[in-house]
């Protein structure tokens, strides 16, 4: 770890302060998991902390801090595809609720760039320029992929609430 100093700690506590509740929400919606969102949000931060003297000189630091929490939850996403797990651990967290199960499970059964940019636009908030800058796309494409994501998410979240019955019309 880098050295700071107490102007660099001051700025880091509210970059953190501002930016931690919409982190961990990103977190959460790619992970299902508010644990693990608030572990990877943490080594998230650990990281731009560690950086920090150079980081906070970016035009947009917690770009940054997303980009660095976006590569944690894939890593760990691939990671936990190669082990599973025999025997589930005890949860200290309950469970999400089932809409945040069924809007998750529709979240990642869309392309990772519709995911991402839905994420980024409707749960972390960013403008539809902000998203085009920090995926590199043009924003005509961001609109795209925003709209296709919603109709395609909708879709899959009517069919998962829309009771089976025995495939007759009556």
């Amino acid at each position: 770890m880098s050295a700071v100093d107490g102007d660099d700690s001051a700025s880091f506590d509210a970059f953190f302060r501002t930016a931690m509740q919409s982190l961990i929400g990103m977190a959460y919606l790619l992970t299902g998991d508010l644990q693990v969102a608030q572990d990877l949000t943490q080594e998230a931060f650990l990281r731009t902390w560690s950086r920090w003297h150079r980081i906070s000189k970016y035009d947009d630091p917690l770009a940054w801090t997303r980009r660095v929490l976006y590569n944690l939850i894939i890593s760990r996403s691939r990671s936990n595809k190669v082990r599973r797990r025999s025997v589930d651990a005890p949860r200290s967290v309950p469970p999400p609720d089932e809409s945040h199960l069924m809007l998750a499970a529709a979240l990642r059964s869309l392309p990772e760039t519709q995911m991402r940019a839905l994420i980024l636009h409707d749960g972390a908030g960013l403008s539809v320029r902000e998203v085009a800058f920090e995926m590199k796309v043009p924003e005509g494409t961001v609109k795209s992929w925003l709209s296709r994501g919603r109709s395609t998410a909708a879709r899959s979240l009517n069919a998962s609430s829309t009771p089976k019955g025995d495939g007759h019309v009556g």
